[in-house]
Parts: structure tokens; sequence; C-alpha cells
């Protein structure tokens, strides 16, 4: 799976994201638990961890 990171959503659902397809990543609602994945088009999807663990995971890919 070349190029994509596996994250686990707040509620504990499991997917994975194209790192390629990541626009940027913000920190969530104020919390350090959690941080938005923005993709192309304005779409985000919200991941545990913070934003230096989120943007580690991402830059491996």
């Amino acid at each position: 799976m070349n190029g994509y990171v596996k994250f686990e959503t707040p509620d504990g659902d499991v997917l994975t994201i194209n790192a390629d397809r990541v626009s940027f990543v913000r920190r969530y609602r104020g919390t350090d638990q959690a941080s938005a994945v923005n993709f192309e088009k304005g779409h985000y999807i919200v991941v545990k961890g913070d934003l230096e663990s989120v943007m580690e995971a991402l830059a491996e890919a």
C-alpha cells in the first residue's frame, strides 16, 4: 500500500488515506487529540492523533 496511511477516527473506525491527495492537516476544534485531514476538493476527515504525529505518518508514506 505505497502512499496510503492507516488512521483511526475518534469513534474507533479504521480508515486508509492516500497521502498524495492530502492538501493540508490542521488541529481539529481546539483539541490536541484529533486532527482534520483536508483533501483536494475541500472535504476533510477527522483522525486521532496530534498534528505532529499525523504529519509524520503522512510524510513516511
